[in-house]
């Protein structure tokens, strides 16, 4: 068997709840290992997993996407004895350093009833592995670390760690309802989320006859791949049309006023959803003044149309940070590949500051509670399916 260290970072910080969220972030690795529970372990400030030797490369790449970790490193685990962390560096040093590699050893010990500290085994271990490589010592700039931690369970060496998502484990913070409509806003707003605990549902307005085009497109893959992250349960289909048929009659001067409409018709959609299934709050990928149609004005104006309180992760993020990001979690293809959404059918040059006595009238002349229920009508309930990161698939999608 493998042996994987993982440790949080945030989790740390909590008080009498603390194990809670040690328990749910356990329970999230097990989960997404699908691993037994005795293979996925809670000790003192980390997890230690063991997945099958032949597994190893794949739940490495999979931990990469779980929320709440902060490093985690595939270790040689050994006793909690200095003699026996001396031979399981040496052990681990062999195959990576000659006279020609730089080396040094970073000791932790976790646990302080040790009869030795960090100091010795960052000496002790460096004169062993040099009697047996040869390798020079830089302690600021050397091409191999070797990692030392010293808990309270056992002692593990290892040579390299990965970087994980930190935050909180995903089931810690409630669930949220996002909207999803594919690009790079919406997907990093669910990442952030479900980076602060949330289980993170979706909800899409597409503008087909049926759903069949929208499980065939880029749409079902996002949802996909987040799911290895978010566990997300549900995706919710809404159609765009009975909104398209309504604005038909609008004026040309009410005609600026159609993507205001539409996002608080959207937010008032995913409230009713929200209050059926017990989602408590909706998610925005808005960021303030990024498009005119993220104005203050525009903006409250959508919030005044539900009661359901509206994360805006992204308000203070601009166009860059999203984008350079949204690439970093390996969904920059899937946000730029081709899709026909909503927004593109709508008045290209929307009103900035929307004013609200306008709106209401405007509403009122559609007849916005019948189209708000004719949307309702429409919208189907998919149960999502958890997966694995598949890049051929993605590929495909974005070719």
């Amino acid at each position: 068997m493998a042996t994987i260290l993982i440790r949080y970072a945030e989790i740390g910080l909590k008080g009498a709840n603390r194990s809670t969220f040690e328990e749910q972030l356990r329970l999230n690795v097990q989960r997404s290992l699908d691993l037994a529970t005795e293979q996925a372990k809670q000790y003192k400030n980390q997890v230690i997993v063991t997945p099958p030797e032949n597994q190893l490369d794949a739940a490495l790449q999979t931990l990469q996407r779980v929320y709440g970790i902060a490093w985690f490193a595939s270790v040689t685990p050994c006793e909690n004895e200095l003699d026996a962390i001396l031979a399981t560096s040496v052990e681990l040093a062999k195959p990576l350093l000659d006279k020609n590699t730089t080396f040094r050893i970073k000791a932790q010990r976790s646990n302080k009833k040790l009869r030795f500290t960090s100091p010795n085994i960052e000496r002790e271990a460096g004169h062993a592995v040099i009697e047996a490589t040869q390798a020079p010592v830089d302690i600021h700039h050397p091409d191999v670390t070797i990692h030392v931690v010293a808990a309270w369970e056992s002692a593990y060496v290892f040579t390299e760690r990965i970087e994980g998502l930190g935050g909180l484990p995903v089931g810690s913070s409630g669930k949220v309802l996002a909207l999803l409509s594919g690009g790079f806003d919406s997907i990093l707003a669910a990442h952030y989320l479900a980076r602060r605990g949330a289980q993170v549902d979706f909800l899409h307005f597409h503008i087909y006859p049926d759903k069949a085009p929208v499980l065939e497109s880029k749409i079902q893959t996002i949802v996909e791949q987040l799911t290895l992250g978010t566990y997300s349960e549900k995706l919710f289909l809404a159609s765009y049309l009975p909104f398209e048929m309504a604005i038909l009659e609008l004026h040309h001067k009410e005609r600026p006023y159609e993507l205001v409409l539409f996002r608080r018709l959207m937010a008032q959609i995913g409230e009713a959803i929200a209050k059926e299934h017990g989602y408590q709050a909706l998610v925005f990928g808005d960021s303030l003044g990024q498009v005119a149609s993220q104005t203050m004005e525009n903006i409250t104006a959508v919030d005044d149309a539900v009661s359901i309180p509206i994360f805006r992760p992204l308000i203070g993020f601009d166009k860059h940070e999203v984008i350079n990001q949204v690439r970093q979690l390996g969904f920059y293809d899937l946000a730029t590949a081709p899709y026909k959404d909503c927004c593109s059918l709508i008045s290209p040059e929307p009103v900035t500051k929307a004013f609200m006595p306008m709106l209401e009238r405007i509403e009122d002349k559609i007849g916005f509670g019948d189209v708000t229920k004719e949307v309702s009508s429409t919208v189907e309930e998919m149960q999502t399916q958890e997966t694995t990161w598949d890049i051929e698939k993605v590929k495909k999608i974005t070719r």
